[in-house]
């Protein structure tokens, strides 16, 4: 599997994710744009990429990647990496 290929798709997929994240924390509070990140936001990261990136698609296919797995192994690593901040979230809350 190369790895370089997929964390590229990952910061480039997260980009749009993380911004819809920032702004709706910023208006409705972190924990909300928490929340967003890891849900909503994945929807608005798809649309994004998918909107200013969907040559790329080809790219990824041609290394062995499809979408359905890009798009599930992204969801993945966001629960891993922010998995210590819902804890900390849920037991001080």
């Amino acid at each position: 599997m190369n790895d370089r290929a997929f964390w590229k798709y990952y910061r480039d997929f997260n980009f749009y994710n993380l911004v819809f994240s920032v702004l709706n924390g910023i208006y409705f509070g972190m924990i909300s744009g928490f929340f967003v990140f890891l849900s909503f936001g994945m929807l608005i990261g798809y649309l994004g990429y998918r909107y200013f990136r969907s040559n790329e698609y080809y790219l990824y296919y041609n290394l062995g990647f499809s979408k359905k797995f890009l798009i599930k192994k992204v969801w993945i690593c966001n629960l891993i990496f922010a998995g210590p901040v819902l804890l900390i979230l849920f037991l001080f809350l």
